[in-house]
């Protein structure tokens, strides 16, 4: 499913309702050397957020996951990107004090998909009998397996990483169970029923980056150029490049 992205969507805007502060360098002398406005934080559903930014007049920057900015979570969701991203767009033209304003001819580039992305999260869940299973099925990947032309895994908590610093591509494998029990990841109130704590609790989760070099590589930056299929192939693609062993 579709997990994180980030891109550009071709819109008119108010560029001063997309700033939520500014950063600033100044040298030893005290003379300014840069500013830069700070991405604007935008509430969704269940308060999961999305950053905006004003790129330049027609650009707005997001980045961000817009199923949980949609759903409050991403226990589960979609392959169709092309759906979702209307969707997400639709939602955030209701927040009337962001000041997106697109014309028609606008509008209609996003709804079909003409514009860039620099980054697309991919992911799936395959559901083991317990969390003690999906942990240590992590332990055994984490320390035994490699990844084509990335090495071996890297650790980061409970989180197995191959090619986490790859500007092109990269894999991680961690327990959804886990995850939704760290502070800012953590399910809605309403959101947290049994079979929802349990559908976590068994789900091995393997999620690919996909960053803009390797996008671009494949033709993918542009949303138009996938279909409901694609995410699916380049997961897939990406985890067979991953070398087990017996263990």
């Amino acid at each position: 499913m579709i997990d994180y992205v980030s891109g550009f969507f071709p819109c008119k805007h108010d560029p001063s309702k997309l700033i939520s502060g500014m950063v600033m360098s100044f040298d030893s002398l005290g003379n300014q050397e840069w500013v830069c406005n700070k991405k604007l934080s935008v509430e969704g559903s269940h308060s999961s957020k999305i950053q905006l930014q004003s790129h330049s007049e027609n650009l707005v920057y997001f980045t961000g996951n817009p199923v949980k900015f949609l759903q409050g979570h991403n226990l589960f969701g979609t392959n169709d990107i092309r759906h979702l991203m209307r969707l997400f767009f639709d939602e955030l033209l209701k927040q009337e004090a962001l000041g997106l304003c697109p014309d028609p001819f606008q509008y209609d580039l996003i709804q079909d998909g003409h514009y860039e992305l620099t980054r697309v999260d991919i992911n799936e869940s395959w559901h083991l009998n317990n969390s003690r299973e999906v942990q240590a099925w992590i332990r055994a990947v984490g320390e035994t397996a490699y990844l084509k032309h990335r090495g071996a895994g890297q650790f980061s908590g409970d989180t197995a990483y191959f090619g986490k610093n790859s500007r092109r591509w990269g894999l991680k494998c961690y327990s959804k169970g886990n995850e939704i029990k760290v502070k800012g990841h953590k399910l809605p109130p309403e959101l947290c029923t049994p079979e929802m704590l349990e559908y976590a609790d068994k789900s091995l989760r393997i999620e690919a980056f996909i960053r803009q070099l390797e996008l671009k590589r494949r033709h993918l930056h542009i949303l138009s150029n996938w279909d409901i299929d694609t995410p699916e192939e380049l997961l897939l693609e990406c985890i067979s490049k991953l070398e087990l062993s017996d263990v």
